[in-house]
């Protein structure tokens, strides 16, 4: 070969793995986004306090360290219903943006930020606030266009994260026993001493109610004695709107530990029967249910156990005191 071919061929390859070097030593920079502050930065121990606004609706719950469960704000002693409130903690740690659309938004109005559909505050232990804004939802409604206060990024969150949200708003996680009476009574039994005193059931065909007779035999137990329905039906509605003062004792789970309350077994005990017809036109059963026990030490209040739930709450003393007339007052017959 020629040498002086072979001279340019050595330095050429020598510049070529100059290069080759430099490359494999000094890559190139990947360019990152900054990112935008994220709910999932938040660590679920660390929330104290949320509040979440959906419209002309607004509601808001605290932690409370004895107990480790969250109470709404706007309730005396009402503890979040622990199934609903399950996870909520953790989804409130943040939801991670799907896309960050713009560093900056240029009129809010574009994204329905200039009049959020709902705003979700969480405040941390230290006492700082993360308040996040839902605007509209995407054309494919996937997302919500959405921005956190104090940053200027417009981002989408999971649209499903917002409605789950947004429904502990509009259908709030209340417990088990704090309950209103919904649909069609057609039985109510009452127990004392862990024995049926007195029955009421009511006919689907007469339409009537009758005062049953002992011990029970159909279900909704049936009489050949006529009750007063209308006495009855003001009893109900009473015992449906009940005068609750708040929870004492939750997740009980001996029977020994009701004793101090007087919530036990053979306490007066109240079952009601309730139909509800499906949209699928199914008969749907459920039934109240509430052990009334002593008084509290101030007389105000007797304490009580709702829907078989393991909490013992208070309920107005005047209100249960009327409650109890059903056991032990005149036979609501004709």
């Amino acid at each position: 070969m020629n040498l002086r071919l072979l001279l340019v061929l050595i330095t050429v390859l020598s510049f070529v793995a100059i290069g080759l070097t430099w490359f494999v030593t000094n890559p190139a920079e990947e360019f990152k986004e900054k990112q935008p502050p994220f709910f999932y930065t938040l660590a679920p121990d660390d929330l104290r306090n949320i509040e979440i606004q959906t419209g002309d609706l607004s509601t808001s719950w605290s932690l409370r360290e004895g107990t480790r469960r969250w109470y709404f704000d706007d309730l005396e002693d009402i503890p979040a219903d622990l199934y609903r409130w399950g996870g909520i903690t953790q989804l409130l740690g943040g939801p991670r943006t799907q896309r960050v659309l713009a560093t900056e938004i240029d009129d809010e109005s574009l994204y329905g930020l200039d009049a959020p559909s709902a705003s979700i505050t969480v405040t941390l232990r230290d006492g700082s606030r993360v308040k996040l804004f839902l605007g509209d939802r995407t054309p494919d409604q996937v997302n919500h266009y959405a921005r956190i206060e104090g940053f200027p990024q417009l981002v989408l969150v999971d649209a499903t994260w917002g409605e789950v949200l947004e429904r502990l708003v509009t259908e709030p996680p209340l417990p088990e026993w704090y309950y209103t009476l919904s649909g069609q009574v057609r039985e109510v039994i009452l127990f004392d001493n862990n024995e049926v005193i007195r029955a009421y059931g009511f006919d689907r065909d007469s339409e009537v109610w009758s005062v049953c007779d002992l011990p029970l035999e159909a279900d909704p137990c049936t009489g050949s004695q006529l009750a007063d329905g209308d006495a009855l039906d003001r009893e109900l509605e009473h015992f449906g709107n009940p005068k609750i003062g708040g929870a004492v004792a939750l997740n009980l789970l001996d029977d020994s530990e009701y004793e101090q309350y007087g919530t036990v077994q053979t306490a007066p005990y109240i079952a009601v029967r309730i139909e509800n017809r499906t949209a699928t036109n199914v008969t749907e059963v459920t039934r109240l249910t509430m052990t009334i026990g002593d008084f509290t030490e101030d007389g105000r209040f007797r304490y009580a156990v709702a829907n078989e739930t393991s909490d013992v709450i208070t309920v107005d003393a005047e209100w249960a005191d009327r409650v109890l007339d059903l056991f032990f007052g005149e036979v609501l017959a004709r």
